[in-house]
């Protein structure tokens, strides 16, 4: 008989930058389930928060969607919802994320209708396409994808990268944009979207997702966060690679060793 208890979960729609304390976000979020992920007991001073929202209401801790607003000022940038997200942070910092959309695998008429959607997202933004990258080849903007391009890549999941942008005002930030296919990619609890992950046909029809990130592209500044989370690893344990507890820094975010005269964290 089918299950027709109605489904009562509620969205979750986080809003973040990357440099921003993880505290501050998850206090202007106020999400109870990205407070329990970070303080978790085994939670370390380098990890991440990975919500989830699985396509079943037999999991009522999960919310009913997801979605990520890149709350940059001047140039905000909303993503479609989507049901796997990840916020990594380094000591007290938010240092990269990403966002898994839609709700739905897409076929690949509706996937190239993401593509440009997707292209348009960011350009209504105001944030600025990057030509190049800080390593490998020039950038391409792509508003749809061939077969070819898909394939081009013979193992492990296809992909296709379809831009790089930065916020309008923080060109130390890069945000790319790719589309997945999802019949390539392994199967597991840690594979999107969180509704697909049970064993796959090898002959289903072709299915998709979207895949945006957002991470710092900036040597001097990864250098100075890890230079920063290494000292209060040395301020307790002695022992730089000593991970702490996340909670060190959620309890107190404003710590610096004496002395610290950081470029972009004070």
């Amino acid at each position: 008989m089918a299950d027709t208890t109605p489904d009562t979960r509620l969205p979750l729609h986080a809003k973040l930058r990357i440099l921003e304390p993880l505290p501050d976000m998850l206090a202007r979020n106020d999400s109870s389930l990205m407070w329990s992920q970070a303080r978790r007991s085994d939670a370390p001073d380098s990890s991440l928060l990975l919500p989830v929202a699985r396509a079943s209401e037999r999991y009522p801790e999960d919310p009913s969607e997801l979605v990520l607003t890149y709350d940059a000022p001047g140039c905000p940038l909303t993503l479609p919802a989507g049901r796997q997200m990840q916020i990594s942070f380094e000591g007290p910092v938010i240092v990269d994320s990403y966002l898994i959309y839609p709700m739905e695998t897409m076929t690949w008429n509706e996937m190239q209708a993401m593509v440009s959607h997707t292209v348009d997202l960011f350009e209504a933004a105001g944030w600025p396409f990057k030509p190049k990258a800080k390593a490998g080849p020039p950038s391409v903007l792509r508003r749809e994808i061939t077969v070819e391009q898909l394939n081009k890549k013979t193992y492990g999941t296809k992909y296709v990268n379809i831009g790089r942008w930065s916020p309008c005002d923080a060109p130390h930030i890069e945000a790319s944009a790719e589309v997945r296919h999802l019949n390539s990619a392994p199967s597991g609890p840690s594979i999107p979207p969180a509704a697909a992950t049970s064993p796959r046909d090898p002959d289903a029809p072709d299915r998709f997702v979207m895949l945006v990130k957002f991470w710092i592209d900036n040597d001097v500044l990864t250098g100075e966060i890890r230079q920063l989370t290494e000292a209060r690893r040395l301020a307790v344990h002695g022992d730089a690679d000593h991970r702490l507890p996340a909670s060190v820094w959620l309890d107190d975010p404003g710590w610096r060793p004496e002395g610290w005269d950081g470029e972009w964290i004070d």
